[in-house]
């Protein structure tokens, strides 16, 4: 504990923050969480450690009640302590827009903290209060904090055990890190309560009152230096215990203490309170009517209730507890408070001034109700939809008349809403029913049951509100509000053609801004897409440039779509540029709903195209994504990508970790998208096993309820359909294998990856009718057709090792025209590493008295997976400072492991490094 210069006590606490300290000095990053009840010291203890930071930059901030509403109040105030030289270069840091996404903010900070480093010294991020911070701030720090890999870097969270929002953040993050401590900080011992007051008290402190002292306050330090402060000076020395007549509550001694200060003192704390910020010593002197701030404020600080930063710019001055703001503000008489309130709103910014002119309010007001709702809805069209809510909430607690009131509650609960954290949203239900039917009650109250999970109610509430706004020019938000949710809903359900249909008629409401059109365009195109096969659903995105390049910002969401619908009719290059696009824009702060997702889609594709190690690390940095953003809905595609490379190298274990993962997602979400995910993946594992009978068990929950060997969901059609056709026909069910590689043929454009994946197929189903040199002709027709972009090499290996097997068992040419087949495919298989498929095909070579080629791939220095996502990216052509971004690390971690890479790979330079990952050409015969 803390007095002026003075500190007792805590020395443990103080060793295990210093260790911290020494290990960030070393190299480590590391973090601190101090947890405790208010006015334990928490503060107290972190500045004393912060103190011996000296050769530490250190950025710190404050959570504050009055912007937990604030997007990214507690980023701003860590940025700002950064320094205007370097601030100049992550100009996102100093103003975020509410809509950016907290992944983005985090990169920007990530590369923020890389370039502090860079001046050669660590970082200290101090977050004091995080139960009050912002909960975007609160996700920008969970992100940056999972992805400083090897960086220099502190972060201290001071926190309450409620600490609201920010506990379970807290407590993800103490449990995926090793490098992490928890400092639970409870009261001062007996000894250290002596010690404190003797240091308070001029002479010794009576040893009885010394134990008396701490059975009161059981060491809680705020406590006792109030008692302290009541108790007078000779009966702490004489030790007259029946002379102590000490408050057992803290409150209570708190208010007693004020008593004894002199009136303009009071006043000058009053006002304090009443400011309830950190605000220049002569703005508080001004509110509360003191004409000498500076005499006012001594007694106040020798009682230890302010804090005073005299050497700062205009001397702000603020209460030291917020024990201390609740005690002097519940004293204040109404007419005195009124008067303050309405009085500071004059002093502070404008929006500041609404909080203020609110408490000022004693009865109802319509004129501020009324500048309330429309401050309030210039703020949900700006984005800020938690700052629209509280102002919305405020306007409907002002209103005389029920109908503004409804109103007004209705209008705060789906801005609420909108922010996807419902915070207190349940207990106003019972509000929201009692309002008058209207359609922002129904949405409402729909929205309340979809994320509740009751999704027969939510739908009948939606669809009343969606009906009813619709007609009516002024309700064109809650009618797209509506219409978005209902759709949204529909496509989870797999009801694609409702969700077209609802989708449409949404976009004929008029006034709606241009993202909101986007988004409902995506969602019609999606829509059609379950209902009708991606092919159709192209013809909804017409709109967009033939250049994902040159689409704009404002139509992010339905080029993601466009990307998504590529991908799923086997166009890869043309899905790659869609979705690279889309994942960039969003990197640089675009406001596209889907962005994050397309990262994980972005992994998909190089999976396919045989960029397995980018795609791990794609897949990795999409679900940093989503989990900073809690989107579980977008964390399926993106452990789909995970399962599937995992399961083409043979990691076994961890594609089943990942795979249970992917279930676990299909049992709290139930949504059709997981079920397509979960189950494709667990059918390409059971591929990468060669275990047909377990791929046709992964499909079951993709087909219909015919009885039949029907899919019915058009995600990954053709993909699902292909490992139907092999499935049925590694199990001997011919006949319903040719009507299913019918049907793929059909809806097959004969372009694309899938070209070779339908011959080989083809080919396999040709083998098992005995008819072996229909199966030659097959391959061999496939195989003339050269590599291109568009070849997925897992696959054309595939094709390879089949036609060289079927050339080796039937002698329809030479054994050396067969091996080079095999070689082919063995090489493309080692290139990948895609151990299983490998090791059959090397025991196929061997079976015919046949070895691999020397010149096989394998046996790379084996990298990290950190140490691959950089490699990758550096190879591409981009500088540290672009592979940082990109990858939302910091410039250190970037050179850090590149000079890991280096060493491992016997190379000097990032020249040399594509060659070097590259190896020998898998499809030459050298």
């Amino acid at each position: 504990m803390t007095s002026g210069d003075l500190f007792v006590g805590r020395l443990r606490d103080t060793a295990r923050l210093r260790d911290c300290a020494d290990q960030v000095r070393a190299g480590a990053s590391w973090l601190a969480v101090v947890e405790g009840e208010a006015g334990i010291g928490k503060t107290s203890l972190v500045r004393r450690s912060a103190a011996s930071l000296d050769d530490f930059t250190v950025l710190w901030a404050t959570g504050d009640p009055a912007e937990t509403d604030l997007p990214y109040g507690v980023i701003e105030q860590l940025a700002r302590r950064a320094g205007p030289a370097a601030l100049r270069e992550f100009p996102e840091l100093t103003a975020p827009a509410a809509e950016t996404g907290p992944h983005v903010l985090g990169g920007q900070l990530l590369l923020l903290l890389g370039a502090l480093q860079q001046r050669g010294a660590p970082v200290a991020v101090i977050v004091d209060d995080l139960q009050w911070a912002d909960r975007q701030s609160i996700q920008v720090l969970g992100f940056v904090l999972r992805r400083l890999w090897a960086d220099r870097v502190l972060t201290v969270l001071v926190t309450r055990p409620d600490g609201g929002a920010a506990a379970e953040t807290v407590d993800r993050l103490l449990r995926s890190t090793d490098r992490a401590i928890k400092v639970d900080l409870g009261g001062l011992d007996d000894s250290e309560v002596a010690q404190f007051a003797n240091a308070l008290v001029d002479g010794a402190l009576a040893p009885a009152l010394s134990e008396r002292l701490y059975e009161y306050t059981r060491g809680h330090p705020l406590h006792v230096r109030t008692v302290l402060a009541e108790v007078p000076a000779d009966v702490l020395r004489d030790g007259v215990l029946e002379r102590w007549p000490v408050p057992r509550s803290l409150l209570t001694g708190l208010r007693a203490q004020l008593d004894h200060l002199p009136a303009e003192s009071r006043e000058l704390l009053e006002a304090m309170a009443v400011l309830d910020t950190r605000a220049p010593l002569a703005a508080a002197g001004r509110l509360a009517g003191v004409p000498d701030p500076a005499r006012a404020l001594g007694p106040a600080l020798t009682a230890g209730l302010v804090q005073w930063s005299p050497t700062e710019p205009e001397s702000p001055v603020a209460l030291v507890h917020a024990l201390h703001r609740d005690a002097i503000y519940d004293t204040l008489a109404p007419d005195r408070r009124r008067t303050l309130h309405a009085a500071a709103a004059e002093l502070v910014d404008a929006a500041a001034s609404w909080a203020h002119r609110v408490a000022a309010a004693t009865t109802t007001d319509e004129h501020l109700a009324a500048d309330l709702e429309r401050s309030g809805m210039a703020e949900a069209a700006s984005g800020r939809s938690a700052v629209a809510a509280t102002r919305l909430g405020w306007a409907s607690s002002l209103s005389a008349a029920r109908t503004d009131r409804e109103r007004r509650l209705l209008a705060s609960c789906a801005q609420t809403l909108r922010t996807q954290q419902p915070t207190g949203i349940p207990q106003l239900r019972q509000q929201v029913e009692d309002c008058s039917p209207g359609a922002l009650r129904s949405c409402v109250l729909g929205i309340m049951d979809l994320t509740s999970g009751r999704l027969p109610a939510a739908e009948a509430h939606l669809t009343q509100a969606w009906d009813q706004a619709r007609p009516v020019p002024e309700n064109g938000w809650v009618a797209a509000l509506a219409g978005t949710f209902l759709a949204q809903m529909m496509i989870w359900t797999g009801r694609g053609g409702e969700a077209t249909e609802i989708a449409r008629r949404t976009l004929t409401i008029g006034g709606l801004d241009p993202a909101t059109v986007d988004l409902i365009r995506a969602l019609q195109a999606t829509g059609r897409m379950w209902h009708e096969g991606p092919r159709a659903a192209l013809g909804d995105l017409t709109h967009l440039p033939a250049s994902s390049t040159a689409a704009r910002n404002d139509t992010l969401d339905t080029l993601a779509t466009r990307g998504v619908m590529r991908l799923f009719l086997g166009d890869l290059p043309s899905a790659l540029a869609d979705l690279s696009t889309t994942a960039l824009r969003d990197r640089q702060g675009a406001a596209s709903k889907l962005g994050p997702a397309t990262l994980a889609l972005q992994a998909v594709v190089q999976y396919l195209t045989g960029e397995w190690d980018e795609s791990e690390s794609a897949a990795e940095r999409a679900l940093a994504v989503a989990q900073a953003q809690e989107l579980l809905a977008f964390e399926s595609a993106a452990r789909f990508a995970m399962v599937c490379v995992d399961a083409g190298r043979g990691d076994w274990e961890r594609a089943q970790r990942r795979l249970g993962e992917l279930g676990d997602l299909v049992q709290v979400l139930g949504s059709a998208p997981e079920t397509v995910y979960s189950s494709l993946a667990a059918a390409t594992m059971a591929q990468a096993r060669a275990d047909h009978p377990g791929m046709l068990d992964a499909l079951r929950p993709l087909l219909d309820d015919s009885g039949g060997y029907r899919l019915r969901y058009q995600p990954f059609w053709l993909w699902q359909q292909s490992m139907l056709v092999e499935a049925l026909t590694g199990t001997d069910q011919l006949n319903d294998a040719a009507a299913a590689l019918r049907d793929l043929r059909a809806r097959h454009d004969g372009t694309g990856y899938l070209r070779d994946v339908v011959a080989r197929l083809a080919g396999r189903l040709a083998e098992a009718r005995n008819h072996p040199l229909d199966a030659v002709e097959i391959y061999q027709q496939a195989l003339a057709v050269e590599v291109d972009a568009g070849t997925a090499p897992l696959h054309r290996a595939m094709l390879e090792h089949a036609h060289g097997k079927l050339l080796l068992a039937t002698g329809a040419t030479s054994r050396r025209d067969a091996a080079t087949w095999l070689h082919h495919a063995h090489r493309r298989f080692g290139a990948l590493l895609a151990e299983p498929f490998r090791q059959r095909c090397a025991a196929d070579l061997a079976a015919s008295g046949l070895t691999a080629s020397e010149n096989d791939p394998g046996g790379r220095p084996t990298l990290t997976e950190r140490e691959t996502s950089v490699a990758y990216v550096i190879a591409s052509g981009r500088t540290n400072q672009e592979a940082a971004a990109e990858l939302y690390v910091s410039q250190k971690t970037v050179e850090y492991h590149l000079s890991n890479i280096y060493a491992k790979l016997g190379i000097s330079s990032r020249r040399l490094l594509a060659d070097a990952l590259r190896g020998p050409d898998p499809g030459s015969d050298a």
